[in-house]
């Protein structure tokens, strides 16, 4: 006789996971992130070793109020730097603030701006602006950063070598204490003087359809600059640009044979330490930051898209690389200026070999450096081989000779 067939097992419930499995799980995610948010041995012991000081620098800290009556209506007493406003007779509060506040032609403090350089000064005709302009009452107290626990006093000279690579890279150049500079036309000069460099930095007058206070480069004229001839092969250009001029960097680049590898952004604050809102630049947003595309010049037969050799071409394991981030927040000041927080960028990344700046004026000249441009006046040389050079293809053109300081 058949069995009566047996009915089918229910399944077992799902069972939801534990409340102990959960929060094992999210602490794990915290860990997780910790982990790979914590600065790594490596990087903290590169920092400290390009660090020139042991102690941080003073600085004003600014009171998130801004004005100082802004700040008195939720504190008593505030130690912090404020922006007072600037009452003339002229001055209409209702209108707002002046958008280029410190940097504003109509506003009689604009010369007297520390942060701009020699020879800035409004242009004739200028009318006194009636928008709201600041001034800063600094703080009672001056500030350092804390240093974080277990911070070195010093770090000896042989850990600094060994730590950045520099144990067989010879000293510099004795014409690195030194700042050179050519007047000339970057248009006709030549280049062939020059020798060749380790690093070089443009920052061209790019004609982005605007009208600007100074003559333009147009597009032909950049891509037909000896670029490559002066530099061996993995040198490093580091070229400015912005708006338009983006895509057309990343062009020319190819066109001289080298490789973007890198980007650093500056991004762009006023007097007020905000975001800058001029209605200047930009066709559809604001432009608050401006680019330096970093790119490494490629041997005649180096396959481009090819990985970088970083770890077996001499030339490159020298370079010091995850030392500094890649933004750099300044404040701006004359037009085309660019911050000096990106000359030391540069050189920690590249501290041996020639360096030379193209398209530079007067406050761009800086030790160690070669600056050409047709705005600096006059020309100073550091170099024997160069200065004669120089004497022999341009007889008529002064040239003042000024030997090195060692």
């Amino acid at each position: 006789m058949e069995s009566p067939s047996r009915p089918p097992t229910p399944p077992l419930p799902t069972l939801a996971p534990s409340s102990s499995k959960g929060q094992k799980r999210d602490e794990s995610i915290l860990e997780l992130n910790s982990l790979l948010d914590r600065e790594t041995a490596k990087s903290k012991l590169r920092r400290l070793a390009i660090s020139t000081s042991c102690l941080p620098p003073l600085f004003n800290p600014l009171c998130p109020s801004t004005t100082l009556a802004a700040c008195k209506q939720v504190r008593h007493e505030c130690t912090k730097a404020h922006f007072d406003p600037i009452q003339r007779p002229w001055t209409d509060s209702t209108l707002g603030f002046c958008s280029y506040l410190n940097l504003c032609y109509g506003d009689p403090m604009f010369t007297k701006n520390p942060s701009l350089g020699d020879g800035s000064g409004p242009r004739g005709g200028t009318k006194d602006c009636r928008y709201q302009h600041f001034q800063v009452t600094p703080s009672t107290i001056r500030c350092t950063q804390p240093l974080p626990e277990g911070y070195p006093s010093v770090m000896p000279g042989y850990l600094k070598k060994r730590v950045l690579g520099d144990e067989d890279v010879e000293r510099q150049d004795k014409e690195a204490d030194v700042a050179q500079w050519v007047n000339c036309d970057l248009r006709r000069f030549d280049y062939s003087l020059l020798g060749q460099f380790q690093v070089i930095v443009a920052d061209p007058a790019w004609d982005i359809h605007m009208t600007l206070p100074y003559g333009t480069i147009t597009d032909d004229e950049m891509r037909n600059m000896p670029i490559r001839s002066l530099q061996p092969d993995w040198g490093i250009l580091c070229l400015w640009v912005t708006g338009r001029a983006m895509e057309l960097g990343r062009v020319v680049f190819a066109h001289w044979g080298y490789k973007r590898v890198d980007e650093l952004v500056w991004v762009k604050t006023n007097q007020l330490q905000r975001l800058i809102r001029t209605g200047r630049t930009g066709h559809w947003l604001n432009h608050t930051c401006e680019h330096l595309l970093v790119g490494l010049k490629l041997p005649q037969n180096f396959p481009r898209d090819a990985p970088i050799p970083w770890d077996t071409e001499p030339a490159l394991r020298h370079l010091r690389k995850c030392v500094d981030t890649d933004v750099v927040v300044a404040e701006v000041r004359e037009t085309s200026r660019k911050p000096e927080e990106v000359y030391g960028v540069i050189e920690r990344l590249a501290p041996k070999g020639r360096k030379l700046e193209l398209f530079g004026r007067k406050h761009n000249t800086r030790p160690g450096w070669v600056t050409l441009g047709n705005q600096l006046g006059d020309s100073q040389i550091a170099e024997p081989d160069l200065y004669d050079r120089l004497v022999k293809a341009y007889p008529k053109q002064k040239f003042t000779f000024v030997p090195s300081k060692q």
